[in-house]
């Protein structure tokens, strides 16, 4: 009889090892990768974009980047977070990386709205309520009465006795409905000193607005009723006068100055 064959079983010693050796090239082609990107990505030009306060150099020298830098590694939210702390006037910031050794940094800047009074003197502010540095009087900006900054630094958000708080929150809203309306510079000063209102200074026009409410509406009903008095001659050209939105009738008074 003719003797049977023995197939020979597989070596498990040598299954061990193919997978071994699967394993050790995996992560050797990882360390090749991990070098590589250590070695050939490096920061060496850093652009800066939408800068107009600050210039390049400074907006680099708060973001920390170094020419040599890891490109890859790079802290994108840190850099962002310094430049922000650093410059005051800096609202946004968005990091790009340029492959294979540039970066580019976009910088979105506030725009100083107002003025606040405080013990050291009256500070600049966005509509958001930051504080972007004293007020030496060269920029045109609502001057605001009747609140005071507790402790300003610049960078820090405007901070007021708890008083003051709900009025602030108030100025804040105004502040933002004017600047969405494009009436920012029109507007010289906004008087919250009294109980029941605030009255803002636009143009020739003061306006006298409710403490709270919807000042988008109110804003908007000033607008119309200035335009339509105009037009229907109830309200004479080139005539200053108090405009009276705080009526729960939903209308607006006006009332001309005497000369």
């Amino acid at each position: 009889m003719a003797r049977q064959r023995r197939h020979k079983r597989p070596s498990r010693r040598r299954g061990r090892f193919s997978g071994l050796y699967k394993v050790l090239s995996v992560l050797l082609a990882a360390a090749a990768i991990i070098v590589a990107c250590v070695v050939f990505f490096r920061v060496n030009t850093i652009q800066v974009a939408g800068n107009v306060r600050y210039t390049a150099q400074e907006v680099i020298d708060a973001s920390g980047v170094h020419i040599g830098d890891n490109l890859i590694a790079l802290p994108a939210s840190r850099v962002s977070a310094a430049i922000r702390a650093q410059l005051p006037y800096v609202e946004g910031v968005t990091i790009q990386r340029d492959y294979p050794d540039s970066l580019v940094i976009r910088v979105t800047e506030r725009v100083a709205a107002a003025s606040v009074d405080s013990a050291e003197g009256r500070w600049l502010i966005s509509c958001q309520g930051k504080l972007l540095e004293k007020d030496n009087g060269t920029v045109n900006v609502v001057r605001i009465t009747g609140l005071t900054a507790v402790g300003p630094y610049a960078g820090g958000m405007i901070q007021t006795e708890e008083t003051q708080a709900l009025t602030l929150d108030y100025v804040k809203e105004l502040l933002g409905v004017l600047e969405s309306h494009g009436m920012l510079e029109q507007c010289t000063a906004l008087d919250c000193s009294a109980a029941t209102s605030l009255t803002l200074n636009y143009g020739i026009y003061r306006l006298r607005l409710p403490r709270g409410g919807e000042y988008e509406y109110y804003i908007q009903l000033a607008r119309s009723a200035l335009s339509k008095g105009l037009e229907e001659g109830k309200i004479m050209e080139g005539q200053s006068g108090l405009l009276d939105l705080t009526i729960a009738d939903g209308r607006a008074r006006f009332r001309a100055d005497q000369s």
